[in-house]
């Protein structure tokens, strides 16, 4: 039997950055009720609902008048251009000194930045998963974006290189479908290969940081569960009252003094956007590292009933114990949750809308804010501003003002496009019918911002006929990154995207409008005309209706304690906190959440059960995402409480979870050993959520590269979806043993064209195992080999044919000869390839 010698390396999946879009909103009021758990009409999710009467005093009327005031005089002019108040100036992070990470610095402040930092968005909001990616410092310290001395390893370094960032250049050839229109990013030119091999070379020469926090105790879950335990016995009658928050998950993961004060004023933050009392809520510290808290489901006008809501989807891997006897006086299994699944859960539908009592109904919304859109709307004392080209949507939009002694109310009309019956420049007037209104616009969307009893804001969607929805329909929106026609990206969704859009409350918004009225530009009847004039309003007046709501909501969060700029990594604060617990799960993160040491915790997973050995194989030596990473914890609690029901519940977390459709083939690779002696015989194994041609590329502690995968033993190399691979195969005529100490990084490329990737051109009549030879000169040539084929498409496009129609010819004089190879797979759109990297061995 033959032998291929390796050293293996940790296993880290690289996911593809998702863009996370966050809109812009408008608003609504709600009385100043405390609310019951009710059923929500046409929905199975519990809701809250404010009950039909209450004493309990209106919200403060707002300064502004909104008495309708004259009609407007017809306009003969361009208005001047409104005052736009931006939000807080944002500091950006300043260029380092080190040579190298000014390097980087400057790649990502040309590449990045209009993207991922905050204060220098293009769009309205920073996308994906970083908001301060020019924090060098910071970013060097981030284990998920950046492994030091390790750049294959690195997301940062693999979305580069892979070309799915920058989104806004690469996003037409990372498509099926070219760019309907040119994008202002056709003027900005690609990261040039010195540039990418700069975030290399600062990768490679970054050292492994040190803990920053080695004076910390770690608080322990037993430590959690202990402080709920003795504050819920203290408080007697009042124990079913309380609920609590942890942040000791974070503290044990060495997050900062003010980093923890800052996420305790989210959670202030999240639970007064929660709320139906008048007052602004608090949250007590319970022990001497400030990471538990404690607040009273009655200071939010909630009962038991919605945190229930909560407690049904926390994960069991995540819980604290407590013991029976304290579970019965708070009248709960689970009294505490940590705090950043607590901001992720609740700021997010469908859970958001039943915590807040959203009804169902945009009807209801308006009644429970005790105002009467159809009239407001019929009397012209709604008030209007249009924009001819929104930042947001794909076509033009209105904002609409309702009058209310209670507070805030706007709604705001989304269209996907500007012409037919979605031009209102033509149908200025709807958007029911009416005797002026034959013709009505007809929206896609309609977003609703309403105060409050506490001044605070909510947030809700619905659909044209105002049916509550929970995220904005497809192709309404703009993406935040790419070409309107080309970049993938998750739509709004109302709740936490608001809050992060609406940080300091309602945007302003300019009328283009009255001067299309006012110089006879429009050609439809005269009494739509003159009743359209009645409801468009002066930039000067939209401004002091958006100037008074702005400043109560920022009264608010000062009354609260919170600073209306206070932002987290250029986050807004609840979307911050939400962050940790969005992020994969490694096995540090794992092992703060447990209070345990590294090393404590990688025995654990070494001595995992059988149906749990290969999620901790994977969590060992990378990445897991987060639903897996749950599931995981939860089955390693084991059956201890709850018999064979908890043991059943267990082995239901290791179920496979659906994952999201993020444009890319998703590979993951681990191996049977997680820690390597020289001489040990292993195995590495994958699987692909696509049909896709798996090469996997040996990187030994010399920096020689190896194609182990194919190979002349093993020369099939397709994957079937949700298959997984063992390489080398049970009858494979040769072996992969770990030969040297010291690392080495094994790397996966996984793709839907059966060609091999770029630089890798097997001949297995002269060698087995294709050997590329030097991986930092490979790497380097092929940067520059592809760039400039990019540069000539034409001559580019050639080379591909020839390999494409190379490689094919070899393959048919294979099938000849009797060695019979499978079809490619057959995909119907373009997905970009599936990357993962295991590092094994020791450094």
């Amino acid at each position: 039997m033959r032998r291929g010698f390796l050293s293996l390396s940790v296993l880290w999946v690289l996911p593809v950055i998702a863009v996370l879009f966050a809109p812009a909103g408008v608003c609504a009021q709600t009385p100043n009720q405390k609310p019951t758990i009710a059923p929500t009409p046409g929905t199975t999710t519990p809701s809250v609902a404010p009950p039909a009467t209450s004493s309990a005093p209106a919200a403060v009327t707002p300064a502004t008048p909104d008495a309708v005031g004259p009609q407007p005089a017809p306009v003969t002019a361009s208005p001047p251009p409104l005052p736009v108040k931006s939000d807080a100036e944002i500091k950006i992070p300043v260029k380092p000194e080190d040579p190298r990470a000014f390097k980087v610095y400057s790649l990502l402040e040309a590449n990045c930045a209009r993207c991922h930092q905050a204060g220098k968005t293009a769009k309205p909001l920073a996308s994906g998963p970083i908001s301060n990616i020019l924090d060098i410092d910071a970013l060097g310290r981030n284990s998920l974006f950046v492994k030091p001395g390790l750049p294959d390893a690195s997301r940062l370094y693999d979305v580069i290189v892979s070309r799915h960032a920058p989104l806004d250049i690469y996003a037409a050839s990372l498509q099926s479908a070219p760019a309907a229109s040119p994008s202002p990013a056709a003027q900005i030119t690609e990261p040039e290969p010195d540039d990418i091999e700069a975030v290399r070379t600062w990768i490679k020469d970054l050292a492994p940081k040190p803990q920053a926090c080695l004076e910390r105790k770690p608080v322990t879950p037993s430590e959690v569960g202990a402080t709920v335990a003795a504050a819920i016995k203290s408080a007697k009658d009042d124990a079913r009252d309380l609920r609590f928050l942890s942040l000791a998950h974070l503290y044990n993961r060495c997050s900062s003094t003010e980093e923890l004060t800052n996420y305790r004023l989210a959670l202030v933050k999240l639970l007064n956007s929660l709320s139906w009392s008048s007052e602004p809520v608090q949250v007590s510290p319970l022990n001497d590292t400030g990471t538990v808290f404690s607040f009273k489901l009655s200071d939010l006008g909630w009962v038991s009933g919605h945190w229930d809501i909560l407690q049904r989807i926390y994960p069991r891997g995540l819980q604290a114990p407590v013991p029976d006897d304290v579970k019965t006086l708070v009248a709960t299994d689970v009294p505490v949750f940590q705090a950043d699944w607590f901001a992720d859960a609740a700021s997010k539908p469908p859970l958001y809308y039943a915590l807040l009592g959203i009804p169902a109904k945009l009807s209801e919304l308006s009644k429970m804010s005790g105002i009467d859109i159809d009239q407001n709307i019929k009397s012209a004392r709604a008030r209007r501003a249009v924009v001819r080209q929104s930042d947001i949507t794909r076509g033009n939009r209105m904002a609409e003002r309702h009058p209310g002694a209670r507070g805030t109310f706007w709604l705001s009309y989304d269209f996907a496009t500007s012409s037919g019956d979605q031009d209102l420049f033509e149908r200025p007037l709807g958007p029911k019918p009416s005797t002026v209104a034959k013709s009505p616009f007809k929206p896609d969307l309609i977003r609703a911002i309403f105060s409050l009893p506490n001044g605070f804001l909510g947030y809700a969607l619905f659909d044209p006929a105002g049916n509550r929805i929970d995220r904005v329909p497809p192709g309404v929106e703009k993406a935040l990154s790419g070409g309107d026609e080309t970049a993938s990206h998750q739509t709004t969704r109302a709740g936490a995207n608001c809050f992060e859009c609406h940080t300091q409350g309602i945007k302003p918004v300019r009328d283009d409008l009255l001067a299309h009225l006012g110089v006879d530009k429009f050609v439809g009847p005269k009494d739509v005309r003159e009743s359209a004039l009645q409801l468009t309003t002066p930039d000067s007046d939209m401004l002091q209706f958006s100037d008074g709501d702005e400043d109560r909501y920022r009264n608010a969060l000062k009354a609260a304690g919170i600073d209306p700029t206070l932002r987290i990594s250029g986050l807004e604060p609840v979307n911050a906190l939400a962050r940790n617990y969005q992020s994969d799960g490694d096995a540090t993160i794992a092992a703060a959440g447990l209070g345990l040491g590294a090393a404590e915790f990688q025995k654990i997973l070494g001595n995992a059960p059988g149906p749990a050995q290969v999620l901790a194989r994977r969590l060992q030596t990378g990445t897991l995402p987060r639903p897996e990473f749950d599931r995981l914890l939860g089955f390693l609690k084991g059956p201890d409480e709850g018999g064979q029901a908890a043991a059943k519940a267990a082995k239901e977390a290791l179920k496979p979870v659906a994952k999201e459709d993020t444009g890319a083939v998703g590979l993951s690779l681990w191996t049977d050993k997680a820690h390597l002696a020289p001489g040990d015989v292993i195995a590495v194994y994958a699987e692909a959520d696509n049909d896709c041609y798996l090469t996997l590329i040996s990187v030994d502690n010399r920096g020689k590269a190896t194609v182990l995968f194919p190979n002349d033993f093993e020369t099939d190399n397709l994957l079937s979806a949700g298959k997984t691979v063992r390489i080398p195969g049970t009858q494979a005529p040769y072996q992969l043993r770990f030969k040297d100490a010291g690392q080495e990084t094994i790397l996966g490329q996984c793709s839907t064209s059966p060609v091999p990737p770029t630089g890798v051109d097997h001949d297995f009549e002269k060698q087995r195992f294709t050997v590329l030879g030097n991986w930092e000169n490979f790497v380097r040539d092929v940067l520059v080999s592809e760039a400039e084929l990019r540069r000539n498409p034409d001559r580019a496009e050639k080379l591909r044919a020839q390999r494409a129609n190379s490689f094919q010819q070899r393959r048919q004089e294979r099938s000849e000869s009797g060695d019979k190879r499978p079809e490619p797979p057959v995909t119907s759109r373009i997905l970009r390839d599936g990357r993962a990297v295991i590092v094994i061995g020791n450094g």
